[in-house]
């Protein structure tokens, strides 16, 4: 099935695996094959938006049909030159559904995809970036290193569960890439401390916040900014991609809550 909408710009498909490999330990790498069809309607898609996807989950008798729940990933990579698109997970056991999925999925499974078309560019211009994530935000924040250009410089922290987990980020632009590590996540991370001890360099004329992290670390970070610097909002993008404790699920329910 395969469908577009003009006014709201949102694509449907159903793609097969092509390939798939662990980019380190708890890194999965999932590609899969563009046909004829989706060349066309992923003309306009950008590598490192968002995208959803749509995970079957089979319940314990296995003889129902299968349910489908909708996460919120990556689209790490699009290549139509080579007709593959690339989705990294996160390797975090079987109780994650996305998970689950990706540490099972074999060449010729197949995987229901949403995405929107946008040629917006991932972040807005600046002369200094800072980038911040934890193992989640590793593909989005890789895709965007790999798109600015070369005049201009960004620093990155990443945390990840080891050494081990450490990928190496492709840029034209004049980066520099700090690790931390984290085996449990959820449990708490370092990045907001990081952040906060970060000292811009003097006489940069514009500078831009990414981060994209655990809902509290988030949440800390976007405060320091906003309320302790007095931060331009246009100037940051932080964002929650998981809640410790929460399902994606759960977590979308209490944000509806927040704006009802």
């Amino acid at each position: 099935m395969i469908t577009s909408s003009i006014t709201s710009r949102k694509i449907r498909s159903v793609f097969t695996v092509k390939d798939k490999k662990y980019l380190t330990p708890h890194l999965i790498r999932v590609v899969f094959k563009i046909d004829e069809n989706q060349m066309e309607l992923l003309t306009h898609v950008r590598s490192g938006s968002n995208n959803k996807i749509c995970i079957p989950v089979h319940r314990e008798d296995q003889k129902s049909e299968p349910v489908f729940i909708t996460r919120t990933y990556t689209n790490r990579k699009i290549d139509l030159e080579n007709r593959e698109l690339t989705i990294d997970f996160v390797a975090h056991g079987e109780n994650s559904p996305a998970s689950a999925w990706a540490l099972n999925a074999n060449p010729g499974d197949s995987l229901e995809i949403g995405m929107k078309e946008s040629t917006r560019p991932l972040i807005p211009d600046a002369d200094l970036y800072l980038l911040v994530g934890d193992a989640t935000a590793l593909p989005v924040i890789s895709a965007i290193a790999e798109q600015l250009p070369s005049f201009v410089n960004a620093k990155i922290f990443l945390e990840v569960h080891g050494k081990e987990d450490e990928v190496i980020l492709c840029s034209a632009a004049d980066i520099s890439v700090e690790w931390l590590y984290n085996s449990h996540p959820e449990q708490g991370s370092q990045l907001a401390d990081v952040v906060k001890s970060f000292v811009f360099p003097k006489g940069i004329l514009k500078e831009y916040v990414y981060a994209a992290t655990e809902y509290t670390t988030a949440k800390e970070i976007r405060t320091y900014f906003k309320t302790e610097l007095n931060w331009d909002a246009h100037g940051m993008h932080v964002v929650s991609y998981w809640k410790a404790g929460q399902s994606e699920d759960e977590t979308s329910r209490e944000r509806q809550n927040q704006r009802d």
